[in-house]
């Protein structure tokens, strides 16, 4: 199913191995996919750094669409373009750089409906079925915040080795919102408890 780990890593390997600036219809195909993949990233950073918490008052907002988990309030922060908004605002913390907003374009709105999930960590878009219309459901994974372990030491600014069992480490969360949302070589963390989430 797409967004699944398992088809990330498939259509990863893909895209790794495209070269050349011939614009093919394979190669558009590859384009659609790292654009759907960069989307799922991006939705996973969020929660990310939700889950982080550097930000309490932006972790929070940002929490609360995910909760209410509406459809409209949902496309209002994932199709968020105009700097002037709360929404834009909030992921410009998170992305750091305009260059990553908005995480879908304007043209994407009439072909995705949102909706949340708590019990799972994998997402995926549902096939259209033909009574749909084409309209393809993502389904974001919002699982509860599991235990985040904090294994970093601010004082030495080194990480703590820890060797019995941890759900997520901060080290991890943090890694994961330090890579660019557009660049390979992982569009998910290896970490099975980081939600993926692909679009």
């Amino acid at each position: 199913m797409i967004g699944t780990r398992q088809w990330i890593s498939k259509v990863e390997v893909t895209i790794q191995g495209e070269q050349g600036d011939n614009l093919t219809s394979e190669t558009i195909n590859v384009q659609y996919f790292k654009k759907l993949l960069e989307q799922g990233k991006k939705m996973s950073q969020i929660i990310s750094y939700i889950w982080f918490e550097e930000d309490h008052e932006t972790a929070k907002k940002l929490d609360g669409y995910f909760k209410r988990g509406n459809n409209n309030e949902l496309k209002k922060l994932l199709f968020a373009k105009e700097p002037e908004t709360d929404e834009y605002k909030l992921l410009l913390k998170v992305f750091k750089e305009e260059k990553y907003l908005p995480i879908f374009d304007e043209n994407d709105e009439q072909f995705f409906v949102f909706r949340v999930v708590t019990d799972q960590f994998e997402g995926n878009i549902s096939d259209p079925g033909p009574s749909e219309n084409g309209i393809l459901t993502v389904t974001i994974p919002y699982p509860p915040r599991p235990e985040i372990f904090d294994d970093f030491d601010e004082g030495s600014n080194t990480v703590i080795q820890q060797n019995g069992f941890t759900t997520v480490k901060q080290s991890e969360l943090k890694e994961w919102l330090n890579q660019a949302p557009d660049e390979p070589p992982y569009f998910y963390e290896n970490n099975p408890y980081i939600p993926a989430t692909s679009s």
